[in-house]
């Protein structure tokens, strides 16, 4: 796409043409629910670093859920496995790391951390989170993120992060009264 840009005298004609290299780096949110158990995918958010993709999830995504704890991956950094991906079987040898593991058991249904396992590369922890936590009726999609690259919010600041929005009741459904004329909803 181009601009058409006033021309200066003396100046050659420019052209500004469309570009990419502004974006800041993807990051998929993870947030795990007051009372839940895991951490549930929420989206991803854009930003230029770590603690600012853990602001605006937390701007994004904990305006409807109240949350207790907030993870952020940045997305080049996950390795992805659906059915039908034919990628290497697991390898044992070499020195391992951990990778967190996520798990999505049907199509339309949220990822959820499965675990942490150890693992030699991403081929390897893909495989054996494949292994582990599916059957082969269950389960549409594996996600693996070394561990040394989420970036969690830190504990002693989660009343920064988590309690701005817990007393936003409003922003629920059950605060606004339905007319009986609109009947069930």
């Amino acid at each position: 796409m181009s601009y058409s840009v006033p021309k200066i005298a003396g100046e050659a004609d420019p052209e500004v043409v469309g570009s990419t290299t502004h974006l800041w780096p993807r990051w998929e949110v993870f947030v795990r629910p007051r009372g839940g158990v895991t951490h549930v995918y929420s989206e991803s958010v854009h930003a230029p670093d770590a603690e600012t993709a853990l602001c605006n999830a937390r701007d994004t995504y904990l305006r409807r859920v109240e949350g207790v704890s907030l993870w952020v991956v940045p997305s080049d950094a996950i390795a992805r496995w659906e059915p039908g991906d034919d990628r290497p079987r697991r390898r044992t040898e070499g020195s391992r790391r951990f990778w967190e593991a996520f798990i999505r058991h049907r199509r339309g249904a949220q990822f959820l951390h499965a675990a942490t396992i150890p693992a030699v590369d991403e081929f390897d922890a893909l495989a054996l989170a494949r292994d582990t936590f599916l059957t082969k009726s269950d389960g549409v999609e594996v996600w693996v993120a070394p561990s040394d690259e989420l970036v969690a919010a830190d504990p002693d600041e989660a009343p920064m992060l988590f309690e701005p929005f817990s007393d936003k009741h409003y922003r629920f459904a059950r605060f606004y009264d339905i007319p009986e004329e609109v009947g069930h909803m």
